[in-house]
């Protein structure tokens, strides 16, 4: 890590409330830093609450497979149940391993270092800023995860159940994990409520 000290003569908005005339040097950090996530083969990011994940992952199925088990037992069809719990499963894992959108591209603190002391310190929708936390220019819509402990590219919000950070790369894997466990949901409960009307009707 190296700290990299440039004149900022003439310039009224430095960006940061820590900065000052004197130009208190900003480092670069120029590592490629994944924070807490392990990655597997290149391809698997598991996120810092991924227990948390795993766990979830199994009470869905424990779920699924009693419920279906109770619809054998009164005679229903369970192919949908299988279809849709194969379905959420598969969401649930895209979401959970894919990378979320980790901002360590070090690209940044080259094509910006003339613009260092004037660069904010804070997430941006429209201009690169400067993250104390990771000590690199970041992407604009990026944010820093206190959780993940890197910056993740078009930051949503960081999930404990999904185990990582919700972010550009796995928005859309998410949404359609909201949506097959609504019908995850309202399939079994709505078989469960059918069982117990006809159970009073008998």
């Amino acid at each position: 890590m190296e700290h990299i000290l440039i004149k900022a003569e003439g310039v009224e908005n430095y960006g940061s409330m820590d900065m000052s005339p004197e130009c208190v040097p900003r480092p670069l950090n120029d590592n490629n830093s994944f924070g807490e996530y392990v990655i597997i083969a290149k391809t698997i990011f598991l996120g810092p609450h991924w227990p948390l994940f795993a766990g979830t992952l199994i009470g869905f199925n424990i779920f699924a497979y009693l419920m279906m088990r109770n619809q054998l037992a009164h005679g229903h069809d369970i192919t949908f149940g299988v279809i849709i719990t194969i379905v959420q499963s598969i969401f649930y894992l895209v979401v959970g391993l894919a990378n979320p959108g980790i901002a360590n591209d070090s690209s940044l603190n080259y094509k910006y270092l003339g613009q260092l002391y004037t660069l904010p310190n804070k997430p941006q929708q429209r201009n690169v800023w400067y993250c104390e936390k990771c000590q690199k220019i970041q992407p604009a819509r990026s944010d820093h995860c206190p959780f993940c402990r890197v910056c993740i590219k078009n930051y949503d919000h960081h999930c404990p159940w999904t185990g990582k950070c919700i972010g550009g790369e796995n928005l859309l894997h998410f949404w359609a994990f909201l949506i097959s466990t609504i019908v995850f949901f309202s399939y079994f409960i709505t078989i469960l409520m059918d069982q117990r009307e006809e159970a009073k009707n008998q």
